[in-house]
C-alpha cells in the first residue's frame, strides 16, 4: 500500500487496482470486441468518489482519503485473505498494472474470488480502513458497486464524451458514438424532445356543441 506522504504513488496504486476490478469483471469477448476504452477504471473512480457513499466531513474533498483509494485498500485486505486461506488458483505476476498491489497482481479468476470474498464479509471488520471499519453493510454495498458501476458506464454514452469525460457534468460533449450505441443501433439522441409543443385544447363552445348533440 502507498504511503500516506505520496500523492502520486497513492494515484498510481488506486488506479491500478480499479483497471485490475474492471479487466477482471468486462468479458472479454468485449475486451477483444473493443467494446471498452482502456481507461474505463476512470469512470469507476469518478463515480465512487463523487457517490452517496462518502458521508459527510470524510473523503478527500474534506482533507481524507479519497473513497477510491480506501477501496484499494480493502481489496488488498481481500486478497491478502484469500492467500492466508490458500484459495488462490492462479500464479500471481506484476502484469500490465503498475503500481498497483496485491489484488492486482492476482488473476483475472483469482481477483473475482476476492470480490466474493469481500462481499461474503469474510474478513475482520475492525481491521478495515475507514469507512469499512466495523461496517459490512458498506463493504456488501462497495462489492456489489463495482460490478454494477462497470457495467452501466457501458451502457452510458460517458466513453463518447472523449476529451470531456472527465469534466464536470455541464461540461461534457459526446464527441463520438459510444461503442456501446453502435452495438445495440442506437441512433444517438434528438434534441428537442423535452420542448412543449402545445396542448390539446377544446373551446368550451365546442364542447357545448359536442355535448347537445
Amino acid at each position: 500500500m502507498p504511503s500516506s506522504g505520496s500523492s502520486l504513488a497513492a494515484e498510481a496504486y488506486t488506479k491500478a487496482a480499479f483497471a485490475a476490478v474492471v479487466d477482471a469483471i468486462i468479458p472479454l469477448e468485449l475486451w477483444m470486441a473493443g467494446a471498452f476504452p482502456n481507461d474505463w477504471y476512470e469512470f469507476v473512480i469518478k463515480q465512487i468518489d463523487h457517490s452517496q457513499f462518502v458521508s459527510y466531513g470524510s473523503g478527500a474533498q474534506a482533507g481524507g482519503e479519497a473513497l477510491s483509494l480506501t477501496t484499494a485498500k480493502l481489496l488488498d485486505i481481500g486478497a491478502q485473505e484469500l492467500l492466508r486461506r490458500g484459495l488462490m488458483i492462479m500464479p500471481m505476476n506484476n502484469g500490465p498494472f503498475v503500481g498497483g498491489g496485491l489484488f492486482a497482481r492476482l488473476s483475472r479468476i483469482d481477483r473475482l474470488r476476492t470480490i466474493a470474498i469481500l462481499n461474503q464479509v469474510a474478513v475482520p471488520t475492525g481491521l478495515l480502513p475507514p469507512p469499512y471499519r466495523n461496517n459490512p453493510g458498506l463493504v456488501q454495498t462497495m462489492m456489489d458497486s463495482l460490478f454494477q458501476l462497470t457495467m452501466f458506464g457501458y451502457d452510458s454514452e460517458w466513453a463518447g464524451y472523449g476529451t470531456t469525460r472527465l469534466l464536470p457534468p455541464d461540461e461534457q460533449r459526446v464527441e463520438f458514438f459510444p461503442p456501446a450505441w453502435r452495438q445495440i443501433g442506437y441512433p444517438g439522441p434528438s434534441f428537442g424532445y423535452r420542448a412543449l409543443r402545445g396542448c390539446y385544447f377544446v373551446p368550451p363552445s365546442a364542447e357545448g356543441r359536442n355535448g347537445d348533440a
